[in-house]
């Protein structure tokens, strides 16, 4: 081999080394960011006006969220008007539970129509949470989201804690 090939194939291993580090570095920034807040409710009742509590967990270290707003739809169609008013402007900060109680909904009257509706709660960077209306509300997760939930349950039973 000659200098020439020797330096080329150095420059080249270093620029597929540094690609393959931005790559993990981007993969990991994805993964926090997919596993950081967790959202599930229940539905509450005062007479005939049904609202849904939410449980809210922020499991990031250093980010802190501001909640916007929820959606009503029921098969991709809104079923009541956006609720600005409840969430609007809490804050979520790092390592964090809320728990926190909206406004009744309008044009839900019994049990059966709260287990019908699905829940979108918009946080400011325009990121949403799906909530199912089955039973105790869970957030909607795919499949790769929900092993980067138990992923990172595993890491944080597993961490030393620094503190």
């Amino acid at each position: 081999m000659t200098f020439r090939d020797v330096v080329f194939a150095g420059f080249l291993s270093n620029v597929l080394a540094g690609m393959l580090f931005v790559l993990f570095y981007i993969l990991i920034q994805w993964f926090l960011q997919a596993t950081d807040i967790k959202v599930s409710y229940n539905w509450s009742w005062e007479g005939t006006s049904y609202h849904p509590n939410f449980d809210i967990r922020n499991y990031s270290k250093s980010k802190t969220y501001l909640l916007s707003n929820i959606a009503y739809k029921k098969r991709k169609t809104i079923t009541a008007p956006y609720d600005n008013k409840s969430i609007w402007g809490k804050e979520l900060r790092p390592s964090s539970i809320e728990f926190l109680s909206a406004a009744p909904v309008p044009n839900i009257a019994s049990l059966p129509q709260c287990l019908e509706v699905e829940i979108w709660i918009r946080i400011q960077s325009k990121r949403m949470f799906w909530l199912k209306g089955q039973g105790p509300g869970q957030m909607h997760m795919g499949r790769i989201q929900r092993i980067a939930f138990w992923l990172r349950d595993k890491f944080e039973a597993a961490a030393i804690p620094m503190e």
